[in-house]
């Protein structure tokens, strides 16, 4: 029964949200264009809606979105964002590391891309308040 709701979940979550289309850049500006907008859980939902794994992740993206909506109640509204470094890890893997600015301090996201065949989906996305993600890993 679980396992049948979480499908249900996934299938709704994929069905009602407009997936992010073109290039990682172009993706992480359409989701801090809805993130700005107050939209965190679209944007969230945008984000993951191509991955075909996010049926299976129903969980998890719950909570990214619990924590990423209180992110505005502990720093302020989002003024705006700045890019930090985008990195082509492989032809398959891009890596892209963003500021968002808040009221009262800022948010580092970290995002991971895949490409399999022809298609940029979102494989991971993290944030934090401290600042180890600013710069190269290599």
């Amino acid at each position: 029964m679980i396992r049948l709701i979480t499908i249900l979940a996934g299938l709704f979550i994929a069905s009602s949200v407009h997936a992010y289309d073109g290039n990682p850049n172009e993706q992480v500006a359409s989701f801090f264009n809805d993130y700005i907008a107050g939209k965190q859980s679209v944007a969230i939902d945008s984000l993951y809606s191509s991955n075909p794994l996010s049926a299976q992740k129903v969980q998890q993206l719950t909570l990214l979105k619990q924590q990423v909506g209180s992110v505005q109640l502990l720093y302020g509204s989002t003024l705006g964002t700045e890019n930090i470094h985008s990195e082509i890890i492989s032809p398959s893997i891009v890596r892209i590391v963003e500021l968002a600015k808040h009221e009262h301090h800022p948010i580092l996201w970290e995002f991971y891309f895949y490409k399999p065949k022809d298609k940029w989906f979102i494989s991971q996305v993290m944030f934090v308040d401290q600042f180890q993600l600013v710069g190269a890993k290599k």
